[in-house]
Formats: C-alpha cells, sequence, structure tokens
C-alpha cells in the first residue's frame, strides 16, 4: 500500500512551467535599463572634471587651468589686498591670465613638437625635483599632507601637479630658445627705445614714511608734518638717509634698504604726488610729500634715461614684442584654432 501511494503520489505531480514575460513587462525593463544607465552616465558627466579649451585637438585639462589659475590669483591678489579691485574682479582676472598662460604653454609645446626640440628627462626631472622639495618642505610646515597642500594651493590631487609642471618647464626651455636666437640690431633698438621711452627711463628717489591718515586731526596732522621736517632737516645736515630710512619709515616694503624707490613715468602703481615730485626735482634735491598715505621725505639720487644705460632691458622687451607678435599672429591667422568650452566660463574658482 505504501509503495502504491507512493506511486501514485509521483504520478498526480506535474512538472512546473516558467511563466513568459509579457511584451509590455520587457519593454519596461529594457526602458528601466536604458535610464538607469543613462543616469549614470549623467551623473559621471557631471562629476567627471570638464576640459577648459582645445588647442589644435590638443585639450587643456581642468587639472591644468586651475593649475594656471592658482598661479595667476597668487600673482593678482596684490591688488585686492591693496583694496584696487574686489574678489570677483580678482577671480576674473585671474580667469583670463590662466587661459592666456595655458593656451600660450599648449602652442609652445607644439612649436616644440614640429622643430623636435626636447628637454632631457634629467633636466626635467631636476626641475620637478626642486618644485617637489619646496612643496613637501612648505606641506610639513604647516602639517599637512603633500596631497592636501596641492588641493589647497593649487585645487587638484599631488599625482597631477608633476606632468603638469613638466610641460611648463619644457615650454619655458623652448621660450628661451626663441629668445636666444632672435636676431635684432642697435638701430631698431634705439628707435623701439625712442618710441618708448616712458616705459624705460626711471628715476631713483628714496624716501621716509611718516604714516598719517587722510581723515586725521589737525593736530595729528602738523605733529605728523613736523616729524617729517625734523627728518628731512638732518638729512640736509649731511646725516645718512639709508640710516635714517631704516630706523623712522613706516614704509615696509622699502624700509630695509634705505627707502630706496625706482619710478617710471608710466608707473601706475605710484600716487601721483609722489611720481609728480620725482620727475620734477634734480638729483641731490630733497623734500617733503603729502600723500594719502602720509608724508613722505624725498630725495632724487639718480636720473636713468638714456639708450646706453637701459640697452639690456631694451633689448630684452624688444624680443619679447616680437615674440608676442608672432605668437598672436599664429592665433588669429587660424594656424592654431582656439576652442573655449563652457567649463571656462562656469568656473568660478578653486
Amino acid at each position: 500500500m505504501a509503495a502504491k501511494s507512493k506511486a501514485k503520489t509521483k504520478a498526480n505531480t506535474k512538472p512546473k512551467v516558467k511563466k513568459q514575460l509579457t511584451t509590455d513587462m520587457k519593454i519596461f525593463i529594457v526602458v528601466c535599463t536604458v535610464v538607469t544607465l543613462i543616469l549614470a552616465a549623467a551623473i559621471v558627466y557631471i562629476a567627471m572634471p570638464k576640459d577648459i579649451a582645445v588647442v589644435n585637438k590638443n585639450r587643456i585639462t581642468n587639472a591644468e587651468f586651475k593649475f594656471y589659475f592658482s598661479r595667476a590669483y597668487q600673482q593678482y591678489a596684490i591688488y585686492y589686498i591693496l583694496g584696487q579691485i574686489d574678489e570677483n574682479s580678482l577671480v576674473e582676472l585671474a580667469k583670463q591670465q590662466a587661459l592666456n598662460n595655458a593656451v600660450e604653454v599648449e602652442y609652445l609645446l607644439q612649436e616644440a613638437e614640429k622643430e623636435n626640440f626636447t628637454v632631457s628627462d634629467d633636466e626635467l626631472e631636476t626641475s620637478w625635483n626642486e618644485f617637489d622639495t619646496s612643496l613637501k618642505n612648505q606641506a610639513q610646515e604647516l602639517s599637512i599632507s603633500i596631497n592636501t597642500l596641492s588641493r589647497q594651493v593649487y585645487g587638484i590631487r599631488y599625482e597631477k601637479l608633476k606632468d603638469i609642471y613638466k610641460n611648463m618647464v619644457k615650454a619655458q626651455k623652448y621660450y628661451e630658445k626663441i629668445m636666444d636666437g632672435m636676431e635684432v640690431n642697435e638701430d631698431e633698438l634705439k628707435a623701439y627705445y625712442e618710441e618708448n621711452k616712458d616705459s624705460f627711463d626711471y628715476n631713483t628717489v628714496r624716501h621716509i614714511l611718516i604714516k598719517c591718515d587722510e581723515d586725521a586731526e589737525e593736530s595729528v596732522v602738523e605733529e605728523k608734518r613736523k616729524t617729517a621736517q625734523s627728518i628731512l632737516d638732518r638729512i640736509n645736515s649731511g646725516e645718512d638717509f639709508a640710516e635714517l630710512a631704516k630706523k623712522y619709515s613706516e614704509d615696509d616694503g622699502t624700509k630695509e634698504n634705505g627707502g630706496l624707490y625706482e619710478i617710471k613715468k608710466n608707473d601706475t602703481s605710484t600716487v601721483e604726488e609722489f611720481k609728480e615730485w620725482a620727475f620734477s626735482h634734480k638729483v641731490g634735491d630733497t623734500g617733503i610729500v603729502k600723500t594719502k598715505f602720509g608724508f613722505h621725505v624725498m630725495k632724487l639720487e639718480k636720473v636713468t634715461d638714456t639708450f646706453e644705460e637701459l640697452k639690456d632691458e631694451v633689448e630684452e622687451s624688444y624680443k619679447l614684442n616680437k615674440y608676442q607678435t608672432a605668437f598672436t599672429e599664429a592665433l588669429n591667422s587660424g594656424e592654431y584654432k582656439i576652442e573655449v568650452k563652457d567649463a571656462y566660463y562656469d568656473f568660478t574658482g578653486i
């Protein structure tokens, strides 16, 4: 009986049939899968740093741009510190400079490749090691990791710095080759100097600053004026200007070098009253100038205004001008096509 019952049970058991998906369900699953993939790709795209520009099919990556932006930001930060520009203007100025620098480096690298110009691996590694050592020492002083320092200063991971830095060095070496090989004659240099005298000629003054706020009370102003006058009297009596500057000047930028300051006529960073005094007196003259910073005890030390004295500076500037003209023409002629990406305009800083 037991055997029959078992047999019967087995006989009544039907094989399970796998349920088929409907066509609608299949379409739904496919659609969900495609949407998931699109969303995943979109998330990766959003998170992935985007290229800033393209120079003749060679990319300027986000990391490269951040490197040059940080350098430009540090260069122009002084104008923000002095209150001459606001933070938004600083960022925009640094962005423009960073793009210019990155494009120029790419231009130089491509020109170097055309001419089969190379820099030895040893030379590149030596330059990198010097830079790397400086970074690591700075990180150690701040008690942070080198990667943290790299992100804070350049906005990129430390591992990306090496190639970017080496490319910059290679571009610089090729630029130096261009400048060294550029031939000029003296007549051209003299003509260039005469056309741009205000950019080259300069006067050397010494000054001692006695600070005085513009809105100071009259009694304070008079006290500061008397202090400046007493120092001027000592100078006119034969005391050493440089030593008095080190002792009394409140201009931290020049007091340690005895108040020495070189100024050009086209210098826009110097207050007008200071500049006007420097270019309206003779060597050896002394006096006092009142500016928004306070009272300046002045002495005109030297006038440098001849081609012979300035020849080296004129030649360097002339060559730079020729190089920049060639660089600009290469861009404007279409030889180097520049495509600036949306990521540049979206960039707001590191």
